[in-house]
C-alpha cells in the first residue's frame, strides 16, 4: 500500500496511470444525453468492461488527465467541446496519449464532420443502434492494433 502511494505521488501530474495487464478494458463514454450514457454503460458493464462517462469533450479531457482508457466512445454533437474537438485535442497529445476512438451520432450534421470522418477513417456507430451493434464495434475497436 505504501509503495503504491509513493508510485502515485512520483507520477508526473498530467500523466495517466499505466493500465494493469489482465485488467478489464477501460472505456470512456462521452455523450451529452444521460439516457444514451446509461444504456451504453449498462451494456458494457455486463460485458465485463470498466466504464466511466463524461458529458462533453471538455469533461472527457479532464478525466483523461487522471486515468487511462483503452477506448473512447464519443458523440459527435455536444456542447462545450464536440467529438471532433476532443479528437483534435487528443491528437495534439500534449497531456493526453492518443487512444482508440469510436464516434456516435444520430446524424452527420455538417460537411466538415463528414469530411473529418472520411479523412481519419475512424469508426462511426449511428444512433439508434442495437446492443449487438454496440458490442460488436467495441470488440472490433479493442482488437485493432
Amino acid at each position: 500500500m505504501l509503495l503504491q502511494q509513493i508510485e502515485i505521488c512520483a507520477m508526473p501530474r498530467n500523466q495517466a496511470p499505466i493500465p494493469t495487464p489482465g485488467a478489464p478494458a477501460r472505456i470512456l463514454v462521452v455523450d451529452d444525453d444521460p439516457l444514451v450514457i446509461r444504456l451504453i454503460i449498462d451494456t458494457l458493464i455486463v460485458e465485463g468492461y470498466d466504464v466511466d462517462s463524461a458529458e462533453n469533450g471538455a469533461a472527457a479531457l479532464e478525466k483523461l488527465r487522471h486515468a487511462h482508457f483503452d477506448l473512447i466512445l464519443s458523440d459527435l454533437h455536444m456542447p462545450r467541446l464536440d467529438g471532433v474537438g476532443l479528437y483534435r485535442a487528443l491528437a495534439q497529445g500534449q497531456d493526453h496519449p492518443m487512444t482508440r476512438i469510436v464516434f456516435l451520432t444520430g446524424s452527420l450534421g455538417s460537411s466538415e464532420q463528414h469530411r473529418f470522418l472520411k479523412e481519419t477513417g475512424l469508426p462511426l456507430l449511428r444512433k439508434p443502434f442495437s446492443l449487438a451493434e454496440l458490442q460488436q464495434i467495441v470488440r472490433q475497436a479493442l482488437a485493432a492494433p
